[in-house]
């Protein structure tokens, strides 16, 4: 018997927040208890540190300069397999429910793509619904916070039977901020019933009451993505920070473009062009301002886990649970505040590049933890081993059922890279081992380079590229890696728009 998928998403996540993960601060019981009857994945990492590029992989298998969309703003190659349809070609019902974000928000008009503002603005939208990707039928979220009342089916919803609430979303509606140190932070307006992340567990819900066994479907939420703007009670729910550590001087020890070429990101479609994810120095922000956004943060995270707690809730009540292999997950990470930054940017630093992982369902073992080296790459090999169909010939990743029936990954290296939008000197690709992870800048400056201890250094403080007492170790991994993985700083289909 096919089992059936339920695949559950965030938008930029640090692997840390969950309660299961180690978080204090955190209040995710529905998620908890996911990974309490399931497996837990601790060191699983995206080859990408990008939205985009992180979710193209997922749904191919496929590392970014194969699957060519290799930062925001591109499109997929033609031809490849996408999970989705794979599945659909086998008889499964497919549904995706939220933030898919496969092809460019604000992509032009002309290019008459579903996931852009620009289609649900012309009169091509009026009564779709798919297919898309091998999804069958979709219920869209589009952007996050500033972007979902512009376009999608959430904002098509909420301009026909809520047209109050849709100023509610901006900064300027406020019940609380934008803080003056930090524009980004704020207390959402919009009631929590007619919020985006309610309206996706009500979409997914409405599907599982309709759904045709087998059947997969995709929820993913825009957040916890900047800004830090949940509406109540959730932005009240968390005290501020506490404030991460980040070590004296370790930022000097980096290459020296993180200071030098810092810019803030902001979402609207007159946005100037900046390098993608908006890393930015918190060295401008007081320790206040900094724990109120993280304290607002983890209320985005406990809104979500209540929505996906009521989808999972969902699965009980109509007996599916048993037959639906779940899985949790983000699409990439987020600094907050960790080395003193803030967003995501092209250091591939654990803080972007790991992100929570969690398998439940039939053949998965429950209660478990892993350190198996594993990838979004796997995704979808393992989905289609769990549900008996052939494997493309072409795919990076590799099935994790070896994990569910106790043996190990035949995986000694896993490989990282992050395209630059506007300065290619940005362009990176990295090699993590067991002990290390050592990344080169092959267009950068001469000096820019990173070397990790990952044993010694798991949160990535200590640079030590330069050390001479390491020369051998760098040399043997940058060989490894330009033997495996070698730069390709031109891949990826053509540029469309910004994202």
């Amino acid at each position: 018997m096919r089992p059936n998928v339920l695949l559950l998403c965030t938008d930029q996540q640090r692997a840390d927040s969950l309660g299961c993960y180690g978080q204090n601060a955190a209040f995710t019981p529905h998620l908890d208890a996911l990974a309490a009857r399931g497996l837990r994945f601790d060191n699983h990492l995206t080859p990408n540190q990008i939205c985009c590029p992180s979710r193209g992989t997922m749904i191919t298998g496929l590392y970014p300069r194969r699957h060519g969309m290799t930062t925001n703003g591109r499109t997929l190659e033609e031809g490849l397999h996408f999970l989705p349809a794979l599945l659909a070609g086998a008889g499964y019902d497919t549904h995706a429910v939220g933030k898919l974000h496969l092809q460019p928000i604000l992509a032009p008009e002309d290019r008459g793509y579903p996931e852009s503002v620009a289609f649900w603005t012309s009169d091509r939208h009026a009564g779709w619904t798919g297919p898309y990707f091998g999804y069958d039928t979709v219920d869209f979220v589009i952007g996050e916070s500033l972007l979902v009342t512009e376009g999608g089916h959430y904002a098509a919803w909420l301009k026909a039977e809520h047209p109050q609430a849709v100023p509610l979303f901006q900064p300027a509606a406020a019940l609380e901020g934008p803080l003056d140190d930090l524009s980004e932070a704020w207390v959402s307006a919009v009631p929590d019933a007619l919020h985006y992340n309610t309206w996706i567990a009500d979409r997914a819900i409405a599907f599982l009451e309709r759904a045709r066994p087998p059947f997969m479907m995709f929820v993913s939420t825009p957040d916890p993505h900047h800004p830090f703007s949940p509406p109540r009670p959730w932005a009240d729910l968390h005290g501020p920070g506490p404030l991460p550590r980040h070590e004296p001087g370790e930022l000097e020890r980096m290459p020296d473009y993180i200071s030098r070429h810092l810019a803030t990101d902001w979402i609207g479609n007159a946005a100037a062009a900046v390098e993608q994810g908006g890393m930015t120095l918190t060295s401008d922000m007081s320790d206040a301002s900094l724990g109120r956004a993280i304290g607002l943060t983890r209320g985005m995270e406990s809104q979500v886990d209540h929505a996906f707690g009521r989808v999972l809730a969902t699965l009980a009540r109509l007996g599916l649970a048993e037959d639906t292999v779940v899985i949790f997950t983000s699409d990439h990470g987020e600094f907050l505040g960790h080395h003193g930054l803030l967003h995501k940017g092209p250091p591939p630093w654990r803080d972007l590049t790991r992100v929570s992982f969690i398998m439940a369902g039939p053949g998965i073992p429950a209660g478990t933890t892993t350190k198996a080296p594993s990838s979004h790459l796997d995704i979808t090999p393992t989905l289609l081993e769990l549900a008996g169909i052939a494997l493309p010939s072409r795919l990076d990743g590799m099935s994790l059922k070896p994990l569910f029936e106790g043996r190990s990954l035949d995986r000694k290296a896993r490989f990282l890279e992050f395209h630059p939008r506007i300065d290619q000197r940005l362009y990176n690709h990295s090699i993590v081992t067991d002990g290390w992870r050592l990344t080169l800048y092959p267009e950068g400056e001469a000096d820019w380079g990173e070397l990790f201890d990952l044993e010694a250094d798991p949160d990535e403080h200590r640079n030590l590229f330069h050390d001479p007492a390491r020369r051998l170790r760098r040399d043997s991994l940058a060989e490894a890696l330009t033997a495996s993985f070698p730069a390709a700083p031109e891949a990826g289909t053509r540029l469309v728009a910004k994202w």
